[in-house]
């Protein structure tokens, strides 16, 4: 299922591998294309069934042409057919409604049948059409949720918990091939995950929006992975400057990426998930995207406040009263296991958060601990804290702000136990699982400063002022795409223009 949310199409799932002509199975007997089981309706049926086969016709027709626009000629007849009969596919927001029948009650329309005996009276078949109509009706209007049963269980899975998986975009196209890589290497049931996107502040011409709807209609429609396997392919022939870095990494990073994204895959690698919502907002971010830019100490509680605000928009506009998870996740991620949901959630705590490295050169020590958000409080943070103004950020990892505190970065153990465990203050933003009643709480990204921090430092303190458990994993960890900095390009060209003279 897609919702683009901009354009208001609805997109459901297909059943693609029926031999009927209904290509939807919604929850319930009525609405969508299968058609209202009234009894002795044929007409109704045989409306539906041919609007059936020409909305799948107009999609197939779409596709093609979309697809040729963008990647040339591919054969789609090999594809495996793909069965999307799980009920969680058509629960909650995706519920059968017909807009004409909902239409006569919004004009007024009255029926009353009188027996013979002076009593009201309807036909079974009259009956049966009567209660689903009224079902319908309710359905359409109100929703009735037990919040207490989306809690958030440590088995999510078996207990068939929700999850919200937000990403923030901002000029993200040339990422977007990585980031649907991972994403259909989630583990995590796909039918229990809905994923929200946020693209704000972009300076590319609507690239990333136009790039990110048809990577979502792709993967909604199982066929993503061969279209990227078909893209890369045609890339991999072009020599470009922008890899030229890639001579200069550990080999062992670069068969472990190599070997991540070559089959064989899990089995539900192009399962469709439940739902894709696309947003897009602008905050009034203006700062470059540029490694350098985006990592100067100066503009660091300024953009982060930013990000506090776009985390919180998504946010409130996305999560629904049956989303008993949200999994936040950055856009750069390269490598990450396709259990993290699974393995973030088991520990049962409130807040999880991963250790984030990243590849390096060789030449600068070929790997390095990255978001260094995540840490322990430490008393003499307290005390610099006390001689800030009430408005100064603490920026950790800068000569400017010496805190002193533990980071989970650099605790790291290549060969540590995975499932080691330590209690957090502040958390990093590259991928955080947390219960989503801390949201229907009031907890938040702070958009302001909050304790001398904002944004995800100050989600993790105010989970743990408020008295949730928040922890990290030193020893699992994700890795974050190397970005060369300015001083990192000058050296790979020194070292190009010696091997040259060699």
């Amino acid at each position: 299922m897609a919702i683009f949310v901009k354009d208001k199409v609805l997109e459901l799932p297909r059943h693609r591998d029926s031999k009927e002509p209904s290509h939807f199975r919604p929850k319930n007997g009525f609405g969508g294309f299968k058609g209202l089981k009234y009894t002795k309706k044929d007409l109704f049926r045989k409306r539906n069934v041919l609007t059936g086969i020409l909305g799948f016709v107009s999609l197939y027709t779409l596709f093609v042409l979309l697809f040729r626009e963008n990647y040339g000629t591919f054969n789609v007849s090999g594809l495996n057919p793909m069965s999307l009969e799980d009920q969680e596919y058509y629960d909650y927001d995706f519920k059968g409604l017909d807009p004409n029948t909902i239409k006569k009650f919004d004009e007024g329309v009255s029926h009353y049948i009188i027996s013979k005996g002076g009593m009201e009276a309807l036909s079974p078949e009259d009956k049966e059409l009567y209660e689903q109509e009224v079902e319908m009706l309710i359905a359409s209007t109100t929703d009735v949720y037990d919040l207490s049963e989306y809690s958030g269980h440590k088995d999510g899975a078996p207990q068939r918990d929700h999850v919200l998986l937000c990403v923030p975009l901002r000029d993200a196209a040339p990422m977007l091939p990585l980031l649907f890589k991972n994403l259909m290497n989630l583990t995590y049931p796909h039918e229990l995950i809905d994923i929200a996107f946020l693209v704000s502040d972009c300076t590319d011409a609507g690239h990333t929006m136009n790039s990110l709807i048809e990577f979502s209609k792709e993967l909604q429609n199982g066929t993503l992975s061969k279209t990227l396997e078909a893209f890369e392919s045609e890339q991999d022939k072009k020599n470009s400057a922008d890899k030229l870095y890639l001579k200069y990494m550990k080999k062992e990073y670069l068969d472990m990426v190599k070997t991540a994204f070559s089959p064989p895959f899990h089995n539900m690698y192009d399962k469709p998930f439940r739902s894709i919502q696309i947003f897009e907002k602008d905050f009034g971010q203006q700062i470059g995207q540029g490694f350098s830019d985006r990592h100067a100490v100066k503009v660091q509680g300024v953009r982060r406040k930013l990000m506090g605000r776009a985390r919180n928009w998504l946010t409130a506009n996305a999560l629904k009263p049956y989303h008993s998870w949200v999994y936040w996740r950055d856009v750069d991620v390269e490598l990450c296991p396709g259990s993290v949901i699974e393995d973030l959630m088991k520990f049962d705590y409130d807040v999880m958060v991963p250790n984030v490295w990243r590849p390096l050169p060789t030449f600068l020590g070929g790997e390095q601990a990255y978001d260094l958000n995540s840490w322990m409080e430490s008393n003499e943070a307290l005390k610099l804290a006390k001689t800030l103004d009430e408005d100064d950020v603490i920026v950790e990892g800068y000569a400017e702000y010496p805190t002193w505190r533990v980071h989970l970065g650099y605790l790291r153990n290549e060969n540590g136990n995975p499932n080691e465990l330590l209690d957090l203050d502040g958390v990093g933003g590259v991928s955080i699982l947390a219960r989503a009643h801390l949201f229907r709480k009031g907890i938040h990204f702070p958009a302001f400063t909050f304790e001398n921090h904002a944004e995800t430092e100050a989600f993790g303190k105010m989970a743990k002022k408020m008295g949730f458990r928040v922890g990290g994993l030193p020893h699992y960890t994700l890795w974050h795409i190397y970005e060369p900095s300015d001083d990192d390009l000058r050296e790979i060209a020194k070292l190009e223009r010696e091997n040259k003279r060699d």
